[in-house]
């Protein structure tokens, strides 16, 4: 898991119970009774006490819980992927926070893994998003008729210069089609990416309830598997969020032609 943390200096330092160290010192002052100091440092301690135990209890939580993802920018549909994909993590999470110490111990690793899978299935949702929005104007269909006219335009051409023009044209539309292509191909692989991150994490949440469940002793094997898969799908999503960021090719404008 991760390294523990200590607590911030600001744990130990206490508003309320300076007020009441304070309060006890002035007191004790007055009356010149130094006892009365006594009282006001455990009222400190106790105070000090209980802002660390609550600290404490924050980090266990955190522990065991995926952070809420930061969805900022991102339209509704891609959210609510976003949103199940971190559902799906913390119900993994969770099983492994309610199960038997051993269990926790043996998928300690793998909690990790799943904390780690929802902050790059943002970077995927956002590029998705950029893709789409680069692909809503233009159509596969829209580009195969520019580029038949512009085809038929070279055959009727008499002027040769005029005919080498609409070849430069042409030459140009092909390659606007061949980027649309390319783009449409990385759109697709990135759903498909995000698809396989909800069904691992879902058959990951399975496998981790039937170890939880498991009175056998096939459990650290299939614990070593849930590791495996996810470590895998880490580096699938990693990758694929890495190499998406040269998706900005603008395919709205249409190339100058000679007329």
């Amino acid at each position: 898991m991760a390294e523990r943390r200590a607590p911030p200096w600001t744990t130990w330092i206490s508003p309320e119970g300076l007020v009441v160290l304070g309060a006890a010192a002035g007191t004790a002052a007055a009356a010149s009774l130094p006892i009365v100091l006594v009282p006001g440092v455990l009222a400190y301690g106790i105070v000090t006490a209980l802002r660390y135990g609550r600290w404490r209890d924050a980090q266990a939580a955190a522990v065991w819980s995926v952070p809420e993802p930061d969805v900022t920018g991102l339209a509704q549909p891609y959210i609510a992927g976003v949103r199940k994909i971190h559902a799906l993590a913390d119900k993994v999470l969770g099983i492994i926070r309610d199960a038997e110490p051993n269990v926790q111990a043996m998928l300690a690793a793998s909690a990790e893994t799943v904390k780690s899978v929802t902050p790059s299935a943002v970077r995927l949702a956002r590029k998705l998003q950029e893709l789409d929005r680069s692909l809503m104007a233009v159509d596969e269909r829209s580009l195969a008729r520019e580029e038949g006219e512009l085809e038929a335009r070279v055959r009727r051409a008499q002027d040769a210069v005029a005919k080498q023009g609409f070849e430069r044209a042409l030459a140009q539309q092909r390659e606007k089609s061949v980027a649309y292509r390319e783009l449409a191909g990385r759109r697709e692989r990135l759903d498909a990416q995000l698809t396989n991150v909800e069904l691992t994490l879902e058959t990951v949440a399975a496998q981790v309830l039937r170890i939880k469940n498991s009175e056998d002793s096939g459990g650290a094997s299939e614990g070593a598997r849930i590791a495996e898969a996810l470590d895998a799908l880490s580096i699938e999503v990693g990758a694929a969020a890495e190499t998406i960021d040269e998706t900005e090719t603008p395919m709205t404008t249409s190339r100058g032609r000679p007329e």
